[in-house]
């Protein structure tokens, strides 16, 4: 973790890497950006699918975990938000359906890159002054390069309360476990998964009526005001954090055919 000072008053310079979303993340970043003007320096959309995965590796996990009746809906749902954000780059459709149109509804400019650690881009970043850089699920591992890069470090937003439930798909195993409440943290990153010390935590409560998805939403708009309020905290200096406990921690890899059939026999739902 960094510790740049910054002197008191100044807008922070800020950057985020996030991936596209048609379905939680356009709200999550606008939510952001209107919020906090003129932070956001820039934004790099990286590729879905983290490295090593493959189009037709993720349909046959996404297959296994939902079954025929779920997986169609849930691909009905995403192809629908997916067509309303290809056709409102050219129409007046109301609200944003991209993570690309967040960006461009607030004027924040998209730098490309394949890798957020190659030198390249770590150069043009290193050009942007920064502050933070902002990982919002970055479908990359962020290595010394960029962590090292902005003045106060690098934050990320999970959808759990850690240091329990690092990994993949949070709100699904808070289901399953049959968890009472659930969160989002905001925290320092270092190499490690889901570890660094926490700057922010809001606990959610999980209803008898939450599904995943809505358990999604939940932890997705109260991360946005975690980012919020982080962005105050740093720029009056604050930087106080609590500790990310390793040995309290508990890890998590995208659920299995027999992992969904443990959440509908728990009497939840998906959507």
């Amino acid at each position: 973790m960094s510790s740049g000072a910054r002197e008191g008053g100044t807008p922070l310079r800020a950057f985020v890497v996030t991936q596209e979303d048609c379905l939680f993340l356009p709200r999550f970043l606008d939510t952001v950006l209107a919020a906090r003007p003129g932070r956001v320096l820039g934004m790099t959309i990286l590729p879905t699918l983290m490295p090593k995965q493959t189009w037709t590796s993720t349909l046959r996990d996404h297959l296994a975990l939902y079954g025929p009746a779920q997986f169609l809906k849930q691909s009905v749902r995403y192809a629908w938000r997916r067509g309303l954000g290809i056709l409102g780059e050219s129409l007046p459709l109301p609200g944003v359906h991209s993570v690309a149109a967040v960006a461009r509804r607030h004027g924040i400019p998209i730098l490309e890159t394949t890798s957020v650690n190659a030198a390249g881009y770590l150069d043009r970043l290193r050009a942007l002054d920064l502050d933070v850089v902002l990982s919002v699920n970055a479908s990359q591992k962020f290595r010394k390069g960029i962590l090292e890069l902005p003045k106060m470090g690098c934050l990320n937003v999970h959808g759990a309360l850690l240091p329990r439930y690092r990994g993949r798909l949070p709100s699904f195993w808070v289901l399953v476990n049959g968890e009472k409440e659930t969160g989002a943290t905001v925290h320092y990153m270092n190499e490690e998964l889901d570890d660094g010390p926490i700057l922010l935590q809001e606990r959610v409560p999980i209803e008898p009526g939450d599904t995943q998805d809505t358990l999604i939403a939940k932890t997705k708009s109260a991360g946005a005001r975690l980012v919020v309020e982080a962005i105050d905290r740093l720029e009056r200096g604050e930087t106080d954090t609590l500790p990310n406990d390793r040995s309290q921690a508990t890890y998590n890899s995208f659920p299995t055919r027999e992992d969904g059939l443990r959440l509908r026999r728990s009497g939840r739902r998906f959507l």
